[in-house]
């Protein structure tokens, strides 16, 4: 039996109170709710624990969903609707889809697809360190569309490729040589990062948020599909793509200008992976049939009846835009274990807009 993790006492104790003493002792401000504010006193909480690791993170976020619910801070007297605030996160689109990119993340480090793509690039175009560079950028570029995390992608697949190839020439920042290639490539790998990820919705988790306001601030006049996004960014991403290893090699320029090596070297940790499995044909599959869904081509082939586009205008809904910012709010809220910014202004009464000037339209 695995062990379990133990409580640490020192970080619970200041997190319990951190909590007592924002609820209990210091005043409610002036236009605060009290239930907002003991809901800020929880999200405190909860943030010293996640810190100082009172607990696992997973742990600490059911702790606190069950304290928005017992306490019912966010529906005082109504212990059936505190509970389902405290759940409510679990029905929003965009916490799932960072859940799955968690999941996707460790289905390309647990099959090693993610590294037999970056070892592949690396043995086409590795004989210098600028194409090493290329190579990294084609893995990522590869890497992004089915890949919403931008942190598991760059730090959990990319990182340990350029890690290994850095290792492999002795450069470690511990041993002072770093600037034989290992800076560089860190560099590389650091600034494609978030360039890949601008290029596709589903490239990190904050993007379908960003077409989820677009949508609600147009009326639902403006709707960026999966394809629009890719189509507009293409050019302009690709374009970066091409210029961050050239620029970063001239400002940073590496020892080591040749890697003759390198393609060995890739194709040696190719055979050690072996030929391709079935657990990575079968997650190709996957997220072949993830682009194909998020490209919107049902809906091009079999019309916009398979498009599946969700209603963003709330028009129908009580409460109109009003309403829907709202949810968001509060959707955001409890997707945080009910607690957060989004769940502090919600319940304190506002909807999260700032107030207008005089004479705005």
């Amino acid at each position: 039996m695995d062990k379990l993790t133990p409580l640490k006492p020192v970080p619970s104790l200041c997190a319990v109170a951190a909590v007592l003493l924002i609820w209990f002792v210091i005043p409610v401000p002036e236009g605060v709710a009290p239930n907002a504010w003991h809901l800020l006193a929880l999200f405190i909480g909860t943030i010293i624990a996640i810190i100082g690791k009172a607990m696992p993170i997973g742990a600490v976020s059911v702790v606190a969903i069950a304290l928005v619910a017992i306490t019912g801070v966010t529906n005082p007297g109504k212990p059936g609707a505190a509970l389902e605030d405290a759940l409510s996160g679990f029905s929003n689109q965009l916490i799932w889809l960072i859940g799955f990119s968690i999941m996707i993340s460790f289905s390309l480090n647990k099959t090693g697809l993610g590294s037999r793509i970056g070892y592949y690039f690396i043995s086409l175009f590795g004989k210098k360190t600028l194409g090493i560079a290329y190579a990294l950028t084609l893995a990522e570029l590869t890497l992004a569309p089915v890949t919403p995390s931008n942190t598991a992608r760059g730090g959990g697949i990319i990182h340990p490729i350029m890690k290994s190839i850095a290792d492999s020439f002795g450069s470690r920042p511990e041993l002072n040589s770093s600037g034989k290639i290992g800076r560089y490539l860190a560099l590389v790998n650091y600034n494609i990062n978030p360039v890949s990820s601008a290029m596709f919705i589903t490239a990190t988790a904050s993007n379908p948020l960003i077409v989820s306001l677009i949508a609600k601030g147009t009326g639902g006049s403006l709707e960026l599909s999966w394809s629009m996004w890719a189509l507009a960014a293409l050019v302009p991403g690709l374009c970066s793509l091409a210029a961050i290893p050239l620029v970063l090699y001239l400002l940073y320029p590496p020892e080591i200008k040749s890697t003759p090596d390198a393609p060995r070297f890739a194709r040696e940790k190719l055979t050690e992976l072996g030929p391709v499995t079935l657990p990575e044909k079968i997650t190709l599959g996957v997220f072949a049939l993830l682009l194909v869904l998020w490209a919107g081509i049902p809906a091009m082939i079999f019309g916009p009846a398979w498009a599946g586009k969700p209603d963003h205008g709330g028009a129908d809904r009580p409460g109109g835009a009003a309403g829907d910012r709202r949810a968001e709010l509060g959707g955001r809220a409890e997707a945080q274990g009910g607690l957060g910014y989004g769940g502090v202004v919600l319940r304190a009464g506002h909807d999260g807009q700032f107030p207008r000037q005089a004479g705005a339209d």
